[in-house]
Order: C-alpha cells, then sequence, then structure tokens
C-alpha cells in the first residue's frame, strides 16, 4: 500500500506569542495541537485511522520529539497495512526512546506482516529485555518461532504465557499444544489439548488436534471420540470424517471407514485424498471391483491425475485384467516418461499378455531408470 503522508522532521524554534505558530504543506499548527493525542487515540479505537493520522501530521510537525505521535501514527498506518510507513514512525519511536518495549512490538508486528520473521523475533526479544512480563510480545515470539520451525522456543514461550498468567487462557494452551504436536510430543500436546478442552468445551480446532495426537501414538479409539466431537460441533467438516476414516481403518472397522471416506466424498466431490483411501479401504477388504470404480469416478474429477491411472492399472492387474492394465499404464506413462515403475509394472503385464519381446523393452526402460526390481525381473523376461 502506499505511504500515506511522509513527514520530514524539522526542529523549529517558535515564538510564544503567536497562535498561529507556522503553515506547512497548507496545515495551519496551533499551539492547541499538542492537546490532541487523547482525540487521536479516541479516533484510532473507533476505526478512524485517517482522522487520527491527519491530527498527528500536524502534531509532529509541532512537536517533532513527540515519541507518543510518533507510536500512535505508526499504529494507525499499521492498522491500514501500510507496513513499511509503520516500520519507520516505530524506528523514530526507538531512536527518540530505546526502552519504548511497546515499539518493539509494534514494529516486530509490522515485520513480521512483510515477512522479516526473523527480524520480528529481535524486536520482540529486546522488548522482553525491557519488560519480561510483556503477554503480547512473548505470544507474538512464540507465532514467529512456530513460523520458523523453532518448535522448542515456541513452547518455552506460550509455557512462560501460561505461567504469567496462571493458566487462564484456552488459546495458549492450545498453541502450544500445536507447537507440541509438530515437535512430536504428542502426549504432552494430549494434555494441553485436554486443557484447552476443559477451558473452553467447544472448541472443536482442540478436539481436531487432540485426535490427530492421538492417531500418532495408536489410540486410534480415542481419536474416533474426538473427531467424533468435532463432527458433532461442525457437520461439514470434511477433514475430520477423512481422519475418523483413517483410525476407524486402523481398528478394521473397514464399513465405518467407507462410510466416512464417503461422506467426506460428499461433502467435497474435488476432495482427491479421500478418493484414493476410500478405493484403498476397499481393496483392503476385497472388493477390488468396487475399489477399480473409485478410481473411475477420481478420473472422471481429476482427469490427469497419473496416480489415479497407476492406482486402478495395478488393481487391474490383481484380478488378472491385463488389457485394461495395459491401457492405464500406457497412460502413465504417455503423462509421464520416466516413471520406472510405470514400466516395470507395463513389462509385466505385457509377459502375461505374450508380448515378450515388447516386455523385455520395458524391463530394460525400468532398470535404467533405476528401478531396484528390475534386475531380477530381466532374468526371466529377456534370456
Amino acid at each position: 500500500m502506499k505511504k500515506l503522508l511522509t513527514v520530514v522532521i524539522v526542529f523549529v524554534i517558535f515564538l510564544k506569542v503567536a497562535p498561529a505558530i507556522g503553515v506547512e504543506n497548507n496545515i495551519t499548527i496551533t499551539k492547541t495541537d499538542s492537546l490532541k493525542l487523547e482525540h487521536c487515540e479516541a479516533k484510532f479505537k473507533s476505526g478512524d485511522y485517517l482522522g487520527a493520522i491527519e491530527i498527528l501530521d500536524k502534531i509532529i510537525l509541532a512537536e517533532p520529539k513527540n515519541t507518543e505521535a510518533y507510536m500512535l501514527r505508526g499504529m494507525c498506518r499499521s492498522e491500514l497495512g501500510d507496513y513499511e510507513g509503520g516500520m519507520e514512525d516505530f524506528n523514530v519511536v526507538l531512536i527518540l526512546d530505546h526502552t519504548h518495549y511497546k515499539a518493539y512490538v509494534k514494529r516486530g508486528i509490522a515485520r513480521s506482516q512483510l515477512g522479516d520473521h526473523r527480524g520480528a523475533i529481535e524486536d520482540f526479544s529486546k522488548a522482553l529485555v525491557h519488560n519480561p512480563k510483556e503477554i503480547e510480545a512473548l505470544n507474538n515470539r512464540a507465532q514467529e518461532r512456530y513460523l520458523i520451525s523453532d518448535y522448542s522456543g515456541a513452547i518455552k514461550d506460550y509455557t512462560s504465557i501460561i505461567d504469567l498468567q496462571q493458566g487462564n487462557t484456552f488459546e495458549v494452551y492450545y498453541k502450544r499444544g500445536i507447537a507440541r504436536n509438530e515437535f512430536g510430543r504428542y502426549k504432552e500436546a494430549i494434555a494441553d489439548f485436554s486443557k484447552a478442552i476443559e477451558l473452553y468445551p467447544k472448541y472443536n480446532y482442540a478436539y481436531f488436534y487432540r485426535g490427530f495426537a492421538k492417531n500418532h501414538i495408536n489410540d486410534f479409539a480415542g481419536a474416533i471420540e474426538d473427531y467424533t466431537k468435532v463432527i458433532e460441533l461442525d457437520p461439514k467438516d470434511k477433514i475430520s470424517y477423512y481422519n475418523r476414516a483413517f483410525s476407524k481403518r486402523n481398528l478394521k472397522d473397514y464399513q465405518g471407514a467407507v462410510a466416512d471416506y464417503q461422506k467426506a466424498i460428499e461433502l467435497d466431490p474435488q476432495y482427491e485424498e479421500a478418493y484414493y483411501e476410500l478405493a484403498h479401504t476397499k481393496y483392503q477388504m476385497g472388493e477390488i471391483d468396487a475399489a477399480i470404480k473409485d478410481f473411475d469416478a477420481l478420473i472422471e474429477q481429476f482427469p490427469n491425475d497419473i496416480g489415479a491411472y497407476f492406482n486402478r492399472g495395478s488393481f487391474y492387474m490383481e484380478i488378472e485384467k491385463f488389457e485394461e492394465a495395459l491401457t492405464d499404464f500406457n497412460k502413465v506413462i504417455e503423462m509421464n516418461a520416466n516413471d520406472k515403475e510405470a514400466y516395470y509394472y507395463r513389462a509385466i503385464v505385457k509377459s502375461n499378455l505374450g508380448k515378450s519381446s515388447e516386455a523385455c523393452e520395458d524391463i530394460k526402460k525400468a532398470q535404467e531408470l533405476g528401478e531396484k526390481k528390475a534386475a531380477d525381473l530381466r532374468k526371466k523376461i529377456c534370456r
């Protein structure tokens, strides 16, 4: 976004006797302007950022060392999306007062919005030097650390917030749980999500990620309970149906898994992964023809999905429909001439169709592309 107004800091000595003390850029500056910060704060709180900036420009021209005027204007600019302009003002604040921890916080937020996550962390850390109990700095630094995959640092910051706030906010437990999930500390994450749920029983995301953590420690029954709760709170959550199906498959409840995958597809006919898992679940049930039909539906939705052709070809091989399998592997190779697995399996198909010389060519190509299983098959096919 374009800068709203660039103000050059000018140091001017004004005469006390004149009520109107100067004109800059058609703005009349009066002595009463220095008393308008409270009015600007009211405009800021009401969302009238442009109105606040208009007055703050006057105050800054009249009082070039007015720290709080720069601070408030920087906040207004940031709220308008002018993060670079906001940073300019926060920089001036920190030149005038290097201990102004709020300016470090706000500059850090602006840096984050501009994609400078490490610079943001540096600013939040400086704010905490001057005020170690500054919750906004801790919370923002935790989020920035999470974004750069410093999950250990994020956990440490969220723990500090919990200690300072004595555990009264569900959101911090939830965020620490997310960081612990990413760090692979699933049991600790489950404890955090459970605390978040205790504080806010209808927070569906806490149930969702607790289910995610439970799946990772093979507590599939517990995961099903959590995803069921999410679905109660949000019946259109397709991912919860998808994840609950995964848990059911691991408990060999294939019919339940099929129903959940079908519901996910019903909610989103473009849910590509759900088609795959539905087909593979039916394959596990021995219903290969039904699995092939699911890949038919997937290909109809996504005609360029190379994996769908490959998997359907593999299923055709299982039921010895070699001509159909050959058509699918031909399509895979047409789409990717370097697919070593497709050459390998097409060689098997061609061999079963009595096309030994063509099979031999395919297995040689698979071996050239690095398919490790090709050497043994080549000995059998290419004598």
